[in-house]
């Protein structure tokens, strides 16, 4: 496979606003621990990690709004700016969520590699929620839904992490991170457990690991290499036609799927499963290697 395949640019964004104390330690107690998961991954030829933290505007927040940790395949910087993350002030319920999109958007991506940012937060952004200060958006002008597009337009997957029970005390909230994964395609999580999001995100970045082996096959089955995709044509017939070969192979695919709830087994916790590659997975790898090409 191409080297240019199996490289992963992974971003996360975090709210650093106080309530976020439990997520924001477990981050920090295992980001080797994922970062050594992920590289174990045979198609995952080359890491690199940023991080975007974030908490409020001024005058809600007087310490910073975002602070900006650039992507970077050197563990020990990764660990150093990691640490560095500390819960703490925040201001009124929304926070700046539409701010912390817009610099994780624009971050030194790849333009080979699979890009995915895990939005990690427990209060919606400005805009969506009454009683917000900024009830018409953020006061720098960053809005979620325009870097949503931003996002899908150059490749990158969004998937919102929901930490409770604080999200649910908003009412627009989940519906907003809903729709940003929508929009990006990616999936929102739901979690109530901050020790359940090292198994989240490094289930993330394997699934995202399976879909680089999904463009793979698409390359192999089509009989080009990256740089001759692009002046492939594809209509509706040959995508048809690409699934179903595909299809008949029966190569399936990992996912992050919300465990079943049982008295063992609370609500928020997840596994890996493995499910065969659909239609859909094959439209979205179609669209990931148009981007990369």
């Amino acid at each position: 496979m191409s080297e240019r395949l199996g490289q992963l640019d992974l971003v996360f964004v975090v709210d650093n606003t106080g309530s976020m104390g439990p997520y924001i330690e477990q981050t920090k107690s295992k980001i080797l621990e994922i970062i050594r998961t992920i590289k174990k991954e045979e198609l995952c030829h080359r890491l690199r990690v940023g991080l975007v933290a974030y908490r409020d505007h001024p005058p809600e927040e007087t310490s910073w709004t975002t602070q900006k940790y650039e992507l970077s395949s050197d563990t020990h910087k990764i660990e150093e700016n990691v640490k560095k993350m500390q819960a703490s002030g925040g201001g009124d319920g929304p926070e700046a969520v539409s701010t912390a999109m817009n610099v994780a958007n624009r971050m030194e991506f790849l333009r080979d590699a699979a890009k995915v940012v895990v939005l990690v937060a427990d209060a919606p952004p400005h805009g969506v929620e009454s009683g917000d200060r900024w009830p018409d958006g953020t006061p720098d002008g960053a809005d979620w839904k325009k870097e949503s597009k931003v996002a899908y337009d150059k490749g990158i997957v969004y998937h919102p992490v929901g930490c409770y029970p604080e999200i649910a005390g908003y009412q627009k909230a989940v519906e907003t991170f809903q729709k940003i994964a929508k929009d990006t395609e990616g999936i929102f999580f739901p979690l109530t457990k901050a020790e359940e999001l090292v198994k989240l995100i490094t289930g993330i970045a394997t699934e995202e690991i399976d879909k680089i082996a999904i463009q793979a096959e698409i390359l192999k089955e089509l009989g080009v290499n990256m740089d001759e995709f692009a002046g492939a044509e594809l209509t509706e017939e040959k995508i048809q036609s690409l699934y179903s070969r595909i299809k008949s192979k029966g190569m399936t695919k990992r996912a992050i799927r919300a465990a079943p709830s049982s008295a063992s087994s609370a609500a928020g916790e997840f596994e890996v499963s493995e499910e065969e590659v659909n239609e859909d997975d094959v439209k979205e790898a179609l669209r990931q290697l148009k981007k990369k090409s």
